[in-house]
């Protein structure tokens, strides 16, 4: 990652060059569901590190396309502990297809990571039924069903694991056209 600040005549005031820290195998061992991982956003960077922690990840989203740049290029980092399928998350066999698909292939799930979400730059005067309901079909609803599947695989394993619900700023602050981005 780097980073530049310019001054007013254009020079450079400051320049950065960021490294993420080495894995420390935190996550060794553990099966890693991520939903919304493809693209360049928080989802596939969230896998980029889970692998560099030792973790085994199955990723997904629902353009089929980027994600197949995602797989091809976590794969040639780390052969044998990334799968991916796609998968929309306001389609319950879609989401029960990803969990059973990720267990076929790693055995288990450990981990599930909800990213997936959508916004809106609609006003609350102007928005239609269609705009709200899908933000909260994604958002909202789409998180209820991932986690509910992730949960039932992870009861019938027999042991604990772990849920994250990704959110956004817009859950502590108001923005023009997000009254309907639930996070």
């Amino acid at each position: 990652m780097t980073g530049r600040a310019t001054g007013p005549a254009g020079e450079i005031l400051v320049h950065v060059t960021a490294t993420p820290p080495a894995g420390r195998d935190l996550l060794a061992g553990k099966v890693v569901v991520i939903t919304a991982a493809a693209g360049t956003g928080i989802g596939s960077a969230t896998a980029r590190r889970c692998l560099e922690e030792g973790a085994s990840v199955a990723v997904s989203d629902r353009h089929q396309a980027r994600l197949a740049e995602i797989h091809d290029e976590l794969t040639e980092a780390h052969s044998g502990r990334v799968w991916s399928a796609p998968c929309d998350v306001t389609r319950e066999r879609e989401v029960e297809a990803l969990v059973a698909g990720a267990v076929r292939q790693f055995g288990r799930i450990d981990v599930l990571i909800n990213n997936a979400g959508l916004g809106g730059t609609s006003s609350v005067l102007e928005m239609t039924d269609e705009q709200w309901l899908r933000v909260l079909d994604v958002t909202l609803n789409g998180t209820f069903r991932c986690t509910r599947a992730a949960l039932r695989q992870m009861v019938a394993q027999g042991h604990g694991g772990a849920v994250v619900n990704n959110a956004s700023v817009l859950g502590w602050r108001a923005q023009p056209g997000q009254a309907h981005y639930p996070r």
